[in-house]
């Protein structure tokens, strides 16, 4: 089962948990401390979750590797030490720094994954991708020191680099419908959907027009175009 479906399957079956516990919170009209610490640990699964997803989804396409093991330790980790704190409710100051610190970057990873993971131009992945990197990780240091020194000198930095990251994600598959891939930067292989269990993929090279399946070519002709319907 593709990852997509799983993240969907997951957040639908925490909405719909979350949804049952509240209408029963209602019919005994008593919502307590209880049924708080279950919606509060439901809203962190989800948020660890796609966290989750978002970093498997860069290991299966071996992209940005290194950032998707760390989005899968950052989010597990995170889900484990919020539930702890919502059901335990520590009063360390330590243990407050080290879930900041953990959700900080569990956001930076996130968006240097998700970003990752809409960025199919070669020339994107040399130029925007880098730069949102860049200030997402700056970002997460510059707060990392605001949090662990209890200071908030450096604010206006990391607004200014929370921004640029921002800015680059939100970027990304807007300016992928205007960049123009050359010849030689183009992929071996482009996928363009996937339908009924089967992926439908582009092969770049050759000039004729066929469409393969499997082991059999059927060429096409000029005023053609391939439909692709479920069956």
């Amino acid at each position: 089962m593709p990852l997509r479906r799983i993240f969907l399957l997951g957040a639908a079956t925490i909405v719909s948990f979350a949804a049952l516990v509240a209408i029963a919170a209602i019919l005994n009209g008593d919502f307590g401390d209880t049924e708080g610490k279950i919606f509060a640990t439901l809203a962190t699964a989800f948020v660890a979750g796609s966290s989750a997803i978002a970093g498997m989804a860069c290991l299966e396409r071996g992209a940005s590797r290194p950032f998707g093991l760390a989005g899968v330790i950052l989010a597990t980790l995170g889900f484990v030490l919020w539930a702890d704190q919502i059901w335990n409710q520590h009063d360390s100051n330590g243990y407050w720094k080290l879930l900041g610190v953990v959700a900080i970057w569990t956001v930076a990873i996130l968006i240097v994954t998700t970003t990752r993971l809409m960025t199919r131009s070669p020339e994107l992945s040399r130029t925007l991708f880098p730069a949102t990197v860049v200030a997402a990780v700056g970002a997460g240091l510059v707060v990392t020191r605001m949090v662990l020194s209890e200071t908030g000198d450096a604010w206006q930095l990391f607004a200014v680099l929370l921004v640029l990251a921002a800015l680059g994600e939100i970027l990304t598959p807007i300016l992928q419908r205007f960049v123009v891939t050359s010849p030689g930067d183009a992929p071996p292989e482009r996928v363009l959907g996937e339908i009924a269990g089967a992926i439908v993929v582009a092969v770049h090279g050759g000039g004729d027009r066929i469409i393969q399946l499997e082991d059999r070519e059927i060429p096409f002709r000029d005023d053609e175009r391939i439909v692709v319907r479920r069956a």
